[in-house]
């Protein structure tokens, strides 16, 4: 114990450093990617980026991705380096990573995604890093989730965007109008 504890003194930084965004990224050069990476990459899921040109994206799982064409600058929300990846990288998202993606030639890519913990939301406010996969609204225009409660804040500035629910478009129910009564015939006797 006395080792550790004037270990503690002579070290002016924490043993145990807290991990920062470039932390949470691995990238393997395309030069490097192995025969065996590309080919369990082809059993993947597939992405295009089409249009997409910046949005911010935050990792609540590990998932692991092959580029297979363009690239992009992925810049981290706590200000760490840009970093740029493109054709044949391989990259690894690790759960926390958070970044703004911006899309310099359309991007294609294989991935495929760890199943995320039981209590990690699929879908986080853009705002206030809320979970809120149960209700959200979705804005087109930077492709960003906002939960109810920032929406409310703000509702103008969110004019146009899409409510869902657990991640789906949701549209309430009108109740349909009462049909009108009918109207008894008299008879004659």
């Amino acid at each position: 114990l006395r080792f550790f504890e004037e270990l503690c003194l002579l070290r002016p930084y924490p043993l145990f450093p807290i991990l920062s965004m470039d932390k949470l990224i691995t990238v393997i050069p395309a030069a490097d990617v192995t025969t065996e990476y590309k080919k369990e990459a082809k059993t993947w899921g597939k992405w295009d980026s089409k249009k997409k040109k910046s949005f911010p994206f935050n990792y609540t799982a590990d998932e692991r991705v092959l580029i297979l064409e363009g690239s992009a600058d992925l810049t981290p929300s706590d200000g760490s380096d840009v970093v740029t990846i493109g054709k044949g990288d391989a990259v690894t998202f690790h759960k926390g990573f958070k970044c703004k993606w911006k899309v310099k030639k359309r991007m294609k890519k294989h991935f495929t995604v760890d199943e995320p913990d039981e209590d990690a939301p699929a879908i986080v406010c853009d705002i206030c890093d809320a979970g809120c996969v149960e209700e959200s609204y979705f804005v087109a225009d930077g492709e960003q989730d906002i939960c109810p409660t920032c929406y409310e804040k703000d509702k103008d500035k969110y004019a146009g965007a899409e409510h869902q629910k657990e991640g789906e478009k949701w549209v309430e129910k009108e109740e349909p109008p009462p049909k009108p009564a009918k109207k008894k015939r008299k008879t004659k006797k």
